[in-house]
């Protein structure tokens, strides 16, 4: 028999659906979620979404599956939490909260008395990471941000967790499935709790659409049987592309962005990927591919900043 599954004052009775708010810690801001509490026990799952104020498709995918999901199919536990960065999130920002200019995702797992973001991460670690089984962080192209769907997994942790979470972002239905070394951001933090996951990426530039929320609900879903959390066969998509890293490409000067490479496109190491000029047209530096491999995401925006990424390249170690 499943127990009560609480989450900050919030507490879901054995089969029942709960949704209300979870409080920040140390803070007066609040983030919806909702906990669905089977009536038999199994694993618990917890789904985030709305990390980055402009990633959009998660948010309206966490808000339906919220709504979706009946108790009376789930063993187990799922806690969604609709929008995870609210201030950025209303705010409309990329990346960064308007509080404390910081990037939610570099700051797991948080700190209770630290700014904004932090507190943010510290609440999801200790009140859900802490009793999770699994964990899924919803993402999409941000507003300067074109991407091809991809799923990034822990690849720098203990195998038995690497193993959980790859085979599971293998069956989110996505092409591209990349392994990853943070441990900052939510899923890689996650792992030094022993938590297995992943972080998905659909839709780019700050838009959502039809297409891609049903895309996530059904990978979702999929997962969601593969844990055995909801009951049904667990559907094959079919062969994926393994990627053994991500190799980002950051900004070093202030300007205009200007890329040479489109979105899917092979590249070899040495390719050029674009240029960043000054706003009298002069080129400030170029930059080129560190490896041969795929284009997964380029920033559209013209504007650039130092360390903005610009583009990412999914790409395999020899051996």
């Amino acid at each position: 028999m499943c127990k009560d599954f609480k989450v900050g004052q919030l507490i879901a009775p054995p089969g029942l659906k709960v949704q209300g708010t979870l409080k920040v810690k140390n803070s007066d801001l609040e983030l919806p979620i909702t906990l669905i509490n089977g009536e038999t026990s199994g694993k618990t799952v917890v789904i985030t979404a709305g990390t980055h104020g402009g990633e959009y498709p998660g948010v309206e995918t966490a808000i339906r599956l919220a709504n979706q999901l009946d108790p009376r199919n789930v063993v187990g536990r799922i806690a969604i939490v609709h929008v995870v960065n609210v201030p950025a999130f209303r705010a409309k920002l990329q990346y960064v909260g308007p509080d404390d200019g910081k990037n939610l995702n570099r700051v797991f797992p948080g700190k209770a008395l630290g700014t904004t973001s932090e507190k943010i991460a510290y609440t999801i670690t200790t009140e859900l990471y802490g009793q999770a089984d699994f964990q899924m962080d919803l993402h999409g192209g941000d507003l300067h941000e074109a991407l091809v769907p991809f799923v990034l997994y822990p690849s720098g942790v203990q195998e038995d967790i690497v193993s959980k979470s790859k085979e599971a972002a293998s069956l989110m239905g996505i092409r591209y499935v990349v392994g990853s070394v943070s441990t900052n951001g939510s899923y890689g933090s996650a792992t030094t709790l022993g938590l297995p996951g992943f972080l998905a990426e659909i839709g780019q530039c700050g838009l959502w659409n039809e297409e891609e929320v049903n895309s996530y609900l059904r990978g979702i879903q999929n997962v969601l049987k593969y844990l055995k959390v909801l009951q049904g066969e667990v559907e094959d998509y079919g062969d994926v592309i393994n990627f053994s890293k991500l190799a980002g490409v950051n900004a070093n000067h202030v300007g205009c962005w200007y890329s040479t490479v489109r979105l899917d496109e092979k590249v070899r190491k040495g390719q050029k990927l674009g240029e960043i000029r000054d706003y009298f047209a002069k080129t400030l530096s170029e930059y080129f591919s560190p490896q041969d491999g795929v284009v997964l995401y380029v920033v559209t925006s013209l504007a650039i900043n130092v360390g903005d990424p610009l583009v990412g390249i999914g790409w395999c170690e020899e051996g």
